[in-house]
């Protein structure tokens, strides 16, 4: 698919988070909770880069910002300290495990204070984005706004192909809405568009977007959560094991009849992203977190396939099962 088909998919939701966030700033819609982006993105990825432009560039939104470097000296801390009023700097250790209470200290904090629009978190590169999300979630008056994955696209195919660091690689890009392909500039066309394909094959159903220079529209990072997006789960904070299914092929499913399937079952589910198609052969993006879900029209060419992704083998397993029972119905 190209660009510009993605691009015209995802007209309609810039504007709906633009038109949100106005109608906040006019106090025309009220909510207590504090708004929380995740940026994640292996050691290395741009990260600090895509912060700073944020910050730079924050189009009259207040941001708090809170950094996770994992080594005592706090670097990425140090790049963006001089663009925001709010910095937290959380060091030598990682907010997914034993940082964790600091962070969900912290975050509440920011949202007792009341001062700030939203909170960008810069996890480090070993972080498991959806740790983070799960203690987010549990923090009082805060709302996990969305994850978005930095993905290099000078190394990640090296970065795929090491066992070492290739699942918390994929695990990084497939909790994401959002994927930010860094250094494309660096890279000649052909490899620039295998990065492409192999986002879309790890990670089916989430928008990847081009950033050089860390330059993205805020838009479409802070605000998430007026699409629907958020990682709301009632599992503890410790010992995820997160297990990743794909169906192939998604479909045919009549989008009433998804819809209400993920209404009514208990389908424990984290995450569920992708494309399937129904009776008549018309494509459909699903975007499944927690328990909300959204089906649109999609226009244009994309696999026919969704992940699945959980906590529990057995919970992934047996969705997959359903989800394959109502395509025989």
């Amino acid at each position: 698919m190209s660009s510009g088909e993605v691009d015209a998919a995802w007209s309609s939701v810039v504007s709906t988070l633009h038109a949100a966030r106005e109608r906040a700033q006019n106090n025309d819609i009220s909510s207590a909770e504090l708004d929380v982006t995740l940026l994640t993105g292996f050691l290395g990825s741009g990260k600090t880069t895509v912060l700073r432009h944020l910050l730079e560039n924050p189009e009259g939104l207040r941001i708090a910002v809170v950094v996770n470097d994992v080594g005592a000296v706090e670097v990425d801390a140090h790049l963006v300290k001089d663009a925001t009023l709010q910095q937290i700097s959380l060091s030598n250790g990682c907010v997914c495990c034993v940082l964790g209470d600091d962070l969900a200290n912290q975050l509440e904090h920011l949202a007792t204070v009341g001062s700030y629009d939203a909170v960008v978190i810069e996890a480090s590169g070993i972080a498991d984005p959806i740790a983070i999300g799960q203690i987010v979630q549990g923090v009082n008056n805060c709302r996990l706004d969305g994850i978005v994955a930095v993905a290099d696209a000078t190394s990640l195919n090296v970065q795929l192909a090491d066992q070492r660091v290739a699942a918390l690689v994929a695990r990084q890009l497939q909790a994401a809405h959002l994927v930010i392909l860094s250094k494309g500039d660096l890279v000649e066309d052909p490899e620039r568009q295998r990065a492409l394909k192999v986002i879309a094959d790890v990670a089916p159903g989430g928008r990847i977007v081009p950033a050089n220079d860390g330059a993205i529209d805020l838009s479409l990072v802070v605000g998430a959560a007026v699409n629907g997006v958020s990682m709301a789960s009632h599992e503890g904070r410790g010992g995820l094991a997160v297990v990743s299914l794909v169906l192939e092929p998604a479909g045919p499913w009549h989008p009433m009849e998804l819809g209400k399937f993920f209404d009514q079952s208990a389908h424990g589910l984290l995450r569920a992203k992708g494309w399937f198609e129904d009776l008549e052969g018309n494509l459909f993006q699903l975007q499944v977190v927690g328990r909300r879900w959204e089906i649109k029209r999609w226009s244009g060419e994309a696999p026919k396939a969704l992940v699945l992704i959980g906590l529990n083998r057995d919970d992934v397993t047996t969705t997959k099962a359903q989800l394959e029972q109502i395509s025989q119905s």
